[in-house]
């Protein structure tokens, strides 16, 4: 099996990539983890996961058509952080100084990994760029390496393709183009997001469940009911105006995908009008039948389609990056992992809750709400540069009362 993959872009990383180049697209997951482990141990266990995941090792560069491609080189490193703190320390804080960050894509890796050794605990942070990775990949990311650093050795997985390739759709046509002068990206602006979460307990979380259930929706329903009607309370410009929440779909089902670190995912938007004065679960309701159809092979392709048309043959990168700074003009994005999908227990260390994930999902204004439960436990996450204060609070209130 090869692990090298040297190929253009799909259409949806061609558009991540092309974000990224004017404003950050970086995001992050933390694992809080039972027990520790050596600063040794973490390399090599992060240097053996590397080896199983081929866009651990790639930097994207671009060729004499003006089309980016994956460049797998095997001498990157992934750079590792291991940082003895106290039990009161913050992993949000170091969250914020990863998000602030910037990936240098064309020299790459586009991974890092920070270890915060509490005296007898871990918190484990995986920051990404999202050209060739999504939540779904650092969460299995967590999984691969308490395996590794627990004594065992991970299996290579063959090259992720793109999702286009993995469809039958051809890749980026070269284009022969000696009018349209070579785009020079500009140096984005420093970000500097703020990141906060919280987590329910399990009574709680099994009550959101089961309430969601017999409401006929789904706990993302649930949530984003709560983000929508704490947005308008808490923020008062949001009162009367109409919300678009965004929601990433996962697209390994659809596509028969596997583990693979990749970027494998939609997104779809869901619009809340202003006089919609609707109950919790009503909105809850409006929220799942949203995204109805969107889990689907045939979503998949039509989504890929409108970045095809957008980004695909054609050197004009400046037009593309006009269109995109159009774009992506959302209040809300609720990006749900659903549920850790492995064992937590991996003998010397136990998994006990992951957070995210967390990304600047916009231009910075909207309020990007991560989920995942861990152990019967939903934990939430918001990330923004004008994060609403108490937003979570005011969540998980709304979810407690419309759950009794």
């Amino acid at each position: 099996m090869t692990k090298h993959q040297n190929r253009t872009l799909g259409a949806f990383e061609k558009t991540f990539w092309l974000l990224d180049q004017i404003d950050s697209k970086d995001f992050a997951l933390a694992a809080e983890v039972e027990g520790r482990e050596s600063a040794d141990a973490w390399r090599l266990a992060v240097d053996q996961v590397q080896k199983r995941h081929p866009n651990l090792s790639a930097r994207i560069r671009m060729d004499e058509f003006k089309r980016p491609f994956i460049e797998h080189v095997d001498s990157l490193v992934i750079p590792l952080k291991v940082i003895e703190i106290d039990n009161s320390f913050k992993w949000e804080e170091v969250v914020e100084k990863e998000l602030a960050t910037r990936f240098n894509t064309e020299e790459g890796p586009l991974f890092r990994v920070i270890v915060l050794q509490k005296p007898e605990d871990t918190v484990l942070i995986l920051a990404a760029n999202h050209t060739l990775a999504d939540g779904s990949s650092l969460m299995y990311l967590f999984r691969d390496l308490l395996e590794a650093v627990t004594g065992q050795i991970p299996l290579v997985l063959a090259p992720q393709k793109s999702n286009d390739e993995t469809l039958g759709l051809p890749e980026d046509t070269a284009v022969e183009d000696n009018e349209t002068s070579i785009y020079i990206f500009k140096k984005p602006d420093a970000v500097s997001p703020k990141v906060e979460s919280s987590k329910f307990s399990s009574e709680h979380t099994s009550q959101l469940i089961e309430r969601s259930r017999l409401e006929q929706t789904t706990v993302h329903g649930a949530i984003c009911a709560a983000v929508v009607i704490a947005g308008r309370k808490l923020r008062q410009e949001w009162d009367d105006k109409k919300i678009e929440l965004i929601s990433p779909i996962c697209t390994r089902k659809a596509l028969q995908l596997d583990d693979n670190c990749g970027l494998n995912i939609t997104t779809h938007p869901v619009y809340f009008e202003p006089e919609e004065k609707q109950s919790f679960w009503d909105i809850a309701r409006l929220a799942k039948s949203g995204l109805n159809g969107t889990e689907t092979k045939e979503h998949v392709e039509n989504y890929l389609g409108f970045f095809r048309t957008l980004t695909f043959n054609s050197a004009d990168i400046q037009k593309m990056v006009d269109v995109l700074k159009e774009a992506f003009n959302h209040q809300i994005m609720v990006t749900n992992l659903v549920k850790v999908k492995y064992k937590t227990d991996f003998g010397k260390l136990k998994l006990k809750s992951v957070y995210g994930p967390m990304v600047r999902s916009g231009k910075g204004l909207e309020q990007t709400i991560g989920a995942i439960s861990t152990n019967g436990n939903l934990c939430l996450t918001n990330t923004s540069d004008t994060p609403i204060a108490g937003l979570l609070e005011e969540m998980q209130m709304l979810i407690a009362e419309a759950c009794k």
